[in-house]
């Protein structure tokens, strides 16, 4: 055997050209000495057995027959209230894989959880139904129950964009939230969900708590990056995560053929040490065996299973897919033949079910859900069916849950020069002891990054000695911003508070689908009843020969979601009681730091570092009569040197430190009052002027003060270039101390 497999090797080499064409002596077309590594894990075939089928009871084997006829009906209901123009937005139907949700809805307790995509109301009922569901249900002797019908009315509700819905009518098809039944959430972006899986199983774990995750996608999202970082980080951490892989055989019309290079998709699990399943997806049966026999396990998790199914229709809306060219409908004739509810409901037929029973099934499958549309519609005047008014959320409410409007309630706040300050604190020690101190208070608090446990600190100092006092909360990750941050996503969504550092600000460009679409959005997303209290930390580097990749200035563009808040502490007090507001709240922060204030002293109070710092709340740095200055971070440095030159003309500058800088945050009232007395703005950042906040905060401040300005507002930015590495360059495209003290003197003599 062994001889086999090396001359497979060898042909491959040949046909491969991997040969020896060096000058060294060796003849030209020798083939080197090639030896078969071992696969790192193997790779198995599930194969269902009558023997099988008979074990399961008859009540067990009725309720999943009922699941799905449950879930068939609906989703033709959906296509007809849709036809009708009653939903709003797409509707992806599951019609051909309700199998497979119920196979894996079945082998799961109500604490298992499972994380969808944007085609999941077949996973989201099963869950839900099974999660109300009395042990050993036989549906046919009680009847499908009040609390089932809850269950669809609920997510009919969603989907058509209602206030009861799971997600507040916000969500609709894609985006569904019910954490009471297992069903941690589901996402509209491709792949966009499984760093967020990955997160809810790594919690539960963290947390004690005997659950798993069963992730699904599709085979359309097998080869997007983040797919691949959450298995290296499942892993390495060895997260109780089942990769399911609804393989319909199409990503809309691009086949799997034409987007997958493995023959097999659960191959993917070899290049992390995963075990990898396949299952038929046909059989419900047979996928809630293969998920039982991987979770009894946890030695096999995580792992991926590949359940093949077949989407019966075109990838939204009710028209066969072999109506837009991609597939024929020939092969579309092959897989309905192999139809799960028709298939099953032969092999119970053989097993003795009467007809009288599929019928009683069905019917009450379609009762329903006819029932729920019921409940949801009513004739207008013209006896045309209209979605009933009454259940539309209210408009005040889209506002509801972006963010922790709840401010007061993390205070009481204070100010540094309200308290005694004795004690001298290094910038970035500062750092390391608010997050050690929360890391002492609060078990579900974790710190993860590049290095963050390592070199006695992390790259800069920012974790210097936690990670000995806490090894298993202080986590080193690999170089996969996407990956980790959607990972703290997910385990912020189940319980536990973490703290991701992004080594350098740029590198968020890398995590922006998770930052952005996901952090910034989901807690509304899901209707505001989900928290994501989520800390991110990240430094600025511009001025340091970094270059253009490492020297990005993210408030802008942070600032552009608006759920996220954004703070930018200058001075070690401040960073204290802005990381401990941060901490305090339920939404997503964004705390910015600079590189050149880690090195900088200043005083703080004595004993624990628990002092908080109000959001929202400026500080005037220095007052002046003649032009006010509105900056943050190295900005602020660079205003209060400029100010101090300019006594000698004469010129008094107001120094406004902003603090916190996204618009829910900023304080308007404080840059209002100073510009009442001065009559004039100057803004300055380090940030370019395309990618800077002065130009907004321009525009806001005329539109809210046009009446107390007598003079244009000026804006310092770095020049619209990327940063050299260059020393020289860099200097003459950043700020200068002579450049905003000029900036300063024409708006205070109000010269354009």
């Amino acid at each position: 055997m062994e001889r086999l497999r090396l001359r497979a090797a060898r042909e491959w080499a040949q046909r491969s050209g991997v040969l020896c064409r060096t000058q060294g002596g060796v003849r030209p077309g020798r083939v080197m000495k090639l030896t078969p590594l071992p696969a790192p894990a193997p790779l198995y075939a599930f194969t269902r057995s009558e023997k099988d089928l008979a074990g399961q009871s008859r009540a067990d084997q009725l309720w999943i027959l009922q699941q799905m006829l449950l879930i068939r009906a609906f989703e033709e209901k959906l296509l007809a209230l849709k036809d009708r123009d009653l939903i709003h937005g797409p509707v992806h139907t599951s019609i051909g894989q309700e199998a497979v949700a119920v196979g894996v809805a079945m082998a799961l307790r109500r604490e298992d959880k499972i994380c969808g995509t944007h085609r999941a109301h077949h996973q989201y009922l099963a869950k839900a139904l099974c999660a109300v569901a009395p042990a050993g249900f036989d549906p046919l002797r009680a009847g499908l129950t009040d609390a089932m019908h809850a269950e669809v009315l609920t997510l009919l509700k969603e989907i058509l964009g209602l206030a009861e819905g799971c997600s507040g009518g916000r969500g609709g098809s894609m985006h569904l939230y019910h954490p009471a039944a297992g069903v941690a959430g589901t996402n509209a972006i491709v792949a966009g969900g499984v760093p967020h899986a990955t997160g809810v199983a790594w919690a539960d774990q963290m947390q004690g708590r005997d659950a798993i995750t069963v992730c699904f996608f599709g085979d359309g999202a097998v080869y997007q990056g983040v797919v691949h970082e959450s298995c290296n980080l499942a892993a390495l951490w060895r997260a109780p995560v089942i990769y399911a892989i609804e393989n319909n055989q199409y990503a809309v019309a691009t086949s799997r053929r034409e987007g997958c290079s493995a023959p097999r998709l659960c191959q993917i699990a070899a290049a992390y040490g995963m075990p990898g399943f396949k299952v038929d997806g046909m059989d419900p049966v047979a996928v809630r065996l293969a998920v039982s026999h991987v979770a009894r396990d946890r030695r096999r998790l995580p792992c991926v299973l590949e359940i093949d199914t077949y989407r019966h229709l075109h990838h939204a809306g009710a028209i066969a897919g072999s109506a837009y060219g991609y597939r024929t409908r020939a092969e579309e004739t092959e897989w309905q033949q192999r139809d799960p509810l028709a298939q099953f409901t032969e092999r119970l037929k053989l097993a003795g079910v009467e007809e009288r029973a599929f019928a009683a099934l069905k019917e009450q499958a379609e009762n329903c859900v006819e029932r729920a549309a019921a409940e949801c519609l009513d004739p207008d005047s013209g006896g045309v069916a209209v979605v009933r008014a009454e259940l539309q959320p209210r408009v005040e409410c889209a506002y509801d849950g972006l963010r922790d409007q709840n401010l007061a309630a993390i205070g009481p706040f204070v100010e540094a020069h309200e308290v005694p300050c004795p004690r001298e604190v290094r910038y970035s020690d500062a750092i390391a002891e608010v997050t050690g101190r929360w890391l002492e208070r609060d078990p579900t608090v974790v710190v993860m990054g590049e290095e963050v446990a390592n070199m006695g600190g992390g790259a800069y100092g920012a974790t210097k000695g936690l990670p000995a006092r806490f090894p298993e909360r202080v986590r080193n990750t690999p170089i996969t911003e996407a990956g980790f941050c959607g990972l703290a996503c997910g385990a912020a969504l189940n319980g536990m508070h973490p703290i991701v550092e992004l080594m350098f600000s740029s590198f968020g460009l890398v995590a922006a689908d998770q930052l952005f679409n996901q952090i910034g959005q989901l807690g509304h997303i899901y209707g505001g009843k989900a928290a994501v209290p989520l800390v991110c930390r990240t430094r600025v580097a511009a001025g340091l020969g970094y270059g253009a990749q490492h020297s990005m200035d993210p408030v802008a563009l942070f600032a552009l979601f608006p759920g996220w808040r954004i703070f930018v502490p200058t001075t070690p007090f401040d960073y204290i009681g802005l990381f401990n507001a941060a901490m305090k709240l339920k939404s997503p922060t964004l705390i910015v730091e600079h590189q050149r204030f880690y090195g900088q002293k200043e005083r703080v109070p004595d004993g624990p570092p628990d002092h908080v710092v109000e959001p929202g709340r400026a500080l005037v740095r220095r007052e002046g009569q003649d032009v006010t200055v509105a900056a943050y971070g190295w900005g602020v440095s660079l205003a209060l040197e400029a100010a101090g030159r300019l006594e000698a003309e004469h010129i008094s500058a107001e120094v406004i430190d902003l603090r916190t800088v996204d618009d829910a945050t900023t304080d308007y009232e404080t840059l209002g009052e100073s510009l009442r007395k001065t009559g004039v703005l100057v803004t300055v950042e380090e940030a370019q002027r395309c990618n800077g906040l002065g130009p907004k905060l321009v525009r806001e401040m005329e539109q809210r003060c046009f009446d107390d300005l007598d003079g244009p507002a000026l804006c310092v930015n770095a020049a619209d270039v990327p940063l050299p590495v260059s020393r020289f360059l860099e200097q003459a495209c950043l700020p200068t101390i002579a450049a905003v003290a000029d900036a300063l003197r024409r708006a205070a003599r109000r010269q354009v």
